[in-house]
């Protein structure tokens, strides 16, 4: 497996990758990653790519803007528009690669990468498949199962940092991932233990993130969105999630014409290791090598999606 680096326009700002691909002759079928919140290159992403690679396609994994090796002030900002365009822009470049097969691009989106995956792919017909796993597809659902005490301290904690950013000040930081009671984007049982063990290596990760982002959980909901989609979806259901709900998940499967779902009986963070992560590989592998023949046929005929 070979990693190259890979730097691209997004808005005025550089946004870095890492372009994964096997060590022989090209061009490759290329999968893009898009992370979930406060999510960068070093988490999780290697294990991923090492299965990917192996059976023949390439992985491109960035950092959104304000995180990570990206440009983008402040950081730890996660600005829902502006991470869908840092998304449109990496599969533009990585379709300008000559090591890619340009017809045979697909978004892979985890966790709140899964929502984001699916209100890009919406507007994207040349992608040829798209998958959702552990995905937030409806923020307001999302933010219904919080309990009422840390829905009232998320609302406090955002309000503080927007009115900071309207005084110029620097942001109000909460943690990225905590436990029960904490004051959290993401509260669950081993939450912040977990998202350390997917860290690979040293990086800048950091377990923060301006709390305004809070503020506009609930107006994210992709799922009303699904039936447009025309990319072949697979979404990766997880059934126990108590940080997106799974019905949400599978609903969007349903509505959208091309959709299918696999379901686990894993929580959030469960699908990321062990024989949940194995399945998942697998799954999403066979979804791709029917997605991806699909889409030499309709080039092979002219037909388009």
């Amino acid at each position: 497996m070979i990693r190259t680096d890979v730097w691209f326009q997004s808005g005025k700002q550089c946004c870095e990758g890492w372009l994964y691909q096997p060590s022989v002759q090209g061009p490759f079928p290329c999968i893009v990653f898009a992370h979930g919140i406060g999510a960068i290159r070093q988490v999780r992403v290697a294990a991923y790519a090492q299965r990917f690679v192996a059976a023949g396609y390439a992985v491109f994994s960035f950092d959104y803007r304000h995180w990570g090796a990206s440009e983008g002030q402040p950081r730890y900002l996660c600005d829902i528009h502006g991470q869908q365009s840092d998304i449109r822009a990496a599969i533009d470049c990585v379709r300008g690669l000559e090591a890619i097969d340009a017809a045979r691009v697909a978004l892979f989106g985890t966790s709140f990468g899964g929502g984001l995956a699916i209100s890009v792919a919406v507007d994207r017909p040349d992608l040829a498949a798209v998958i959702a796993q552990c995905a937030v597809v409806d923020g307001l659902k999302a933010a219904a199962l919080a309990p009422p005490v840390l829905a009232i301290r998320w609302m406090v904690a955002g309000m503080i940092d927007l009115f900071r950013a309207t005084l110029g000040q620097p942001p109000h930081y909460i943690k990225l991932a905590g436990e029960p009671g904490e004051l959290a984007l993401m509260t669950a049982p081993g939450a912040e233990k977990n998202y350390h063990a997917m860290i690979d290596g040293e990086s800048p990760w950091r377990n923060a993130i301006a709390a305004r982002f809070i503020l506009s959980i609930p107006f994210f909901r992709p799922a009303l969105r699904a039936h447009r989609l025309g990319s072949h979806l697979l979404m990766l259901v997880t059934d126990r999630d108590a940080i997106c709900p799974g019905r949400a998940m599978a609903g969007v499967a349903a509505q959208a014409p091309l959709g299918e779902a696999v379901h686990f009986d894993a929580g959030h963070f469960d699908i990321y290791f062990g024989d949940h992560f194995e399945r998942a590989v697998s799954v999403t592998l066979e979804f791709l090598g029917r997605a991806m023949a699909r889409s030499d046929d309709q080039q092979n005929t002219g037909v388009t999606s």
